[in-house]
């Protein structure tokens, strides 16, 4: 059994015992996000879809748009689904008039290949739930992170890692 890992939080303490060790368990790798492409094949920030996938069928994908401007959440056939922004809580999304901005403008078929390649990858891991972070990276979407917990609840995150 390992030793917890704690953190203030408020209202108290919060310990989980899965964390990996900077130091002794994560091992150099590349940070696809500096190498990733806008939808449109542009440098800079790049766009990023978080797909939340259960027993192999997205369920949604949250959209951040280029620049970390939020694009809205879309349905597994591309159907724009309106609500709260991620980490709406915080004020860290620019929610201005994001319900006059199309969802996104990336071309047809791009967010069909993103779904694909989000479905592909929680089957391949054999994971009944899983989110997988997907950049359009230019037309050629690429896999930028793949996590077991939803990554929008903040602190709560922490709550996911002791089950």
């Amino acid at each position: 059994s390992r030793e917890p890992r704690c953190v203030e939080v408020p209202g108290g303490r919060q310990c989980i015992t899965n964390a990996p060790r900077i130091d002794e368990e994560l091992r150099p790798a590349v940070l696809v996000e500096e190498l990733a492409l806008t939808w449109d094949g542009q440098h800079g920030v790049p766009d990023e879809a978080f797909c939340f996938v259960a027993w192999g069928r997205l369920v949604l994908c949250g959209v951040m748009g280029v620049g970390g401007v939020w694009s809205g959440y879309l349905a597994r056939d591309g159907t724009p689904i309106h609500g709260r922004t991620m980490h709406a809580e915080l004020g860290q999304r620019d929610v201005t008039g994001a319900a006059l901005r199309p969802v996104l403008p990336w071309p047809p078929g791009l967010y069909a290949d993103v779904v694909t390649l989000a479905e592909r990858t929680a089957v391949v891991l054999a994971a009944d739930f899983v989110r997988v972070d997907i950049f359009p990276n230019g037309g050629r979407p690429i896999v930028a992170e793949v996590s077991i917990v939803s990554g929008w609840l903040g602190r709560a995150n922490l709550l996911w890692g002791e089950v």
